[in-house]
Parts: structure tokens; sequence; C-alpha cells
């Protein structure tokens, strides 16, 4: 991942870069997904991964200033080109599914906590699981805001909740990223303590149609779901997460 994140994290804006395409940190196999200890920059991020079958794990953390220190994550498909289980489900045409159903848990605890759990999806206008051309962002439980600027509300309601739709230049990455953003009245003072965001991704593709930089020719390389994390002193949790295409 190399993307540029704007964060409004109480009352504080922060853009922050990030540089790690398929780079160091601890990962674990759930055939056909795995787990990585996506930190940036080697960040202080204690990551413990489940010895059971499925992909969970806790990251435990001690930052009490702004910026962007990770994305631990649960993933099915090919980051950046990498892919430790050798799943073949991805890269998948997008107009080839009628229904790309995902399940994703989160759980978060301790003081000062700012960041977002997510899902993260990778496109490319080829099958070659490269450098992304394009990023798609859902976002859950979170006290922040992403990169760009709003470009239209309520633009789908699923599983009982409105997002609103983001769009910005991630330059430093060389793609473009939108982010469906849960609807709120005003940014909570911390990350929820648990949560889920149980989807069909594909009802979300399908209001991208249209719209700059996709298509529905697009490939999808990779379904991530996992925590940017900003601040905090304590941990997050992916509790469980699924993902299929059909």
């Amino acid at each position: 991942m190399k993307k540029t994140l704007a964060s409004l994290v109480t009352g504080v804006l922060l853009f922050v870069g990030i540089n790690s395409a398929a780079q160091a940190g601890s990962y674990n196999l759930y055939s056909p997904y795995f787990a990585w200890d996506n930190n940036f920059n080697d960040s202080n991020i204690s990551w413990s991964p489940s010895s059971g079958q499925y992909p969970q794990w806790t990251a435990s953390f001690n930052f009490s200033s702004n910026s962007l220190y990770g994305y631990p994550a649960s993933i099915r498909g090919w980051h950046y080109g990498w892919n430790p289980t050798g799943d073949t489900l991805f890269p998948k045409q997008i107009s080839s599914a009628s229904t790309i159903p995902a399940a994703f848990s989160y759980a978060s605890g301790g003081s000062n906590m700012a960041g977002d759990f997510a899902y993260d999806m990778f496109l490319r206008n080829d099958n070659q699981k490269s450098t992304p051309q394009l990023e798609v962002m859902i976002w859950a439980g979170n006290n922040s805001y992403p990169i760009g600027q709003p470009i239209a509300t309520g633009v789908i309601t699923e599983n009982g909740v409105t997002y609103d739709l983001w769009y910005g230049d991630n330059s430093a990455a060389g793609y473009y990223v939108y982010t469906f953003l849960p609807q709120r009245s005003s940014v909570p003072a911390s990350l929820p303590t648990s949560g889920s965001a149980n989807i069909d991704i594909m009802h979300f593709f399908n209001k991208l149609v249209g719209r700059a930089s996709f298509s529905k020719s697009m490939y999808l390389d990779v379904v991530e779901a996992g925590c940017e994390i900003v601040r905090g002193n304590g941990w997050v949790s992916t509790t469980w997460f699924q993902v299929n295409a059909q």
C-alpha cells in the first residue's frame, strides 16, 4: 500500500504520506486468507495473529501524536502483486461478478484512540497482479475523514448504513481513491469498541459506474479488512473476515 490520507481527528486536519508496497511486516496464513501486520516505516506495533483457522489478529500500540502508523489487515487476494496463499479468486474482472459478499467485524480498547476500520480494495485495468491503478475504500467505525473531498451524499444505504462518497488524488501513490464514508452528524471522540460491516461490495462498485477513473472492465486484485492506526494507547482487532466473488 502506498497512499496519502487526510484525516480529521479531534479537530486536527492530518496529511500523512505512506510508502509500504508489500514491505516488511509479519504475516500468518489462513488459506485462502492471510493476515498481515502492515506497519509503516517499522512503526512500533505489537501484532498477534490468531492460532486458529480464521484470519483474526490483534495489534497493540502507544502513539501520542497524530500520524498514520499502519493498516494491519486480514486479506484475500494480491496486495501489490503479493499473495503468500496462492489463492486464485482474484484478480477478478468486475463485469464478470454479480455479487461480492463480505463480512468484517472488529473491536478496540484503550485511550485517545483515533483511526478507521475499513475495507480496502485495489483495482487495475488488466489482470497483471501489480501496482494498483485505483483504490476503493469502504469505511466502517471511524473518527477521521478520508483523502480528498466529498463528491456525493447518501449514495448508497447498505445493511442500514448510509454512505457519502469521497474522491481524491493519491498523488504519492500514483492513483485516485474513492472512499465510501458512513454518514454522521459529528466526529466521534474515539474509535468504537466494537462493530461490523456486512456488505455486498458489488453494490458499491455499481455506484461508481460513470465516475472518473472507474470502469466495470477493471480487475479487482484484493479485498482487505483492517484498521488504519492514527493515534492512541490501546489495541485494535479484526474478529472476523470473509469475502467471496461470484
